[in-house]
């Protein structure tokens, strides 16, 4: 069932709200995972799913950071965790619809999947944000062979560090049920390693 545009700016911003509330709990969060200036912990939400959060400090000025995030159609270009990226449409309220197929993960065990992502933009006090969660149009239907992903509330954060203006913190807030007939057990190794793949992708940018 396709929803329409007013139901998708409502329930992305709704969902954009939620994720950054929940990026910014500090407590109940599971160490998973750690590399160098980044991060991967883990806990569950009020839906009793899981959520995957990741903290960097990365070596890139947020502006520019914040450029790269926003230019959908050009994620490929540097951020290898996917594959295709496309804008679908944009609606009211710096609200837009994407489709993104990803790479394989977990060293080829998990299939790229697809997804339809609604998204909002958030600009305050210096702190840019951008998030959402998966939504349905008739534009892009599931495609024959392409397992769908489904994204619940997520967000990527991008704030200045002090005092060092090259350098940005990137939090991401991760809901992602990747469907088909996976174990939780290589979910649980492959949703840390997409999100430090994606700050490797960033501290080449920035190279």
């Amino acid at each position: 069932m396709s929803q329409t545009d007013e139901q998708i700016v409502e329930m992305v911003s709704a969902a954009l709200e939620y994720a950054m509330e929940l990026a910014s709990e500090e407590d109940g969060w599971k160490m998973e995972k750690e590399q160098e200036n980044a991060t991967v912990k883990i806990k569950k939400n009020k839906e009793d799913r899981k959520v995957w959060l990741c903290t960097a400090t990365v070596n890139i000025a947020p502006k520019d950071l914040w450029d790269k995030l926003l230019d959908t159609d050009n994620l490929t270009a540097w951020n290898t965790t996917l594959t295709e990226s496309k804008t679908i449409k944009t609606l009211d309220g710096d609200v837009k619809v994407s489709y993104q197929v990803t790479s394989e993960g977990g060293g080829g065990v998990v299939s790229a999947r697809d997804f339809v992502y609604g998204s909002k933009i958030l600009v305050k006090d210096g702190i840019f944000a951008i998030g959402g969660m998966s939504v349905e149009v008739s534009e892009q239907p599931e495609k024959k062979g392409c397992v769908r992903a489904v994204h619940g509330p997520g967000c990527q954060i991008v704030k200045p560090v002090e005092g060092e203006a090259g350098k940005s913190k990137f939090i991401w807030l991760m809901d992602c049920d990747y469907k088909g007939m996976i174990p939780s057990s290589i979910i649980e190794i492959a949703m840390p390693s997409a999100q430090l793949q994606m700050i490797d992708c960033i501290s080449k940018l920035a190279a």
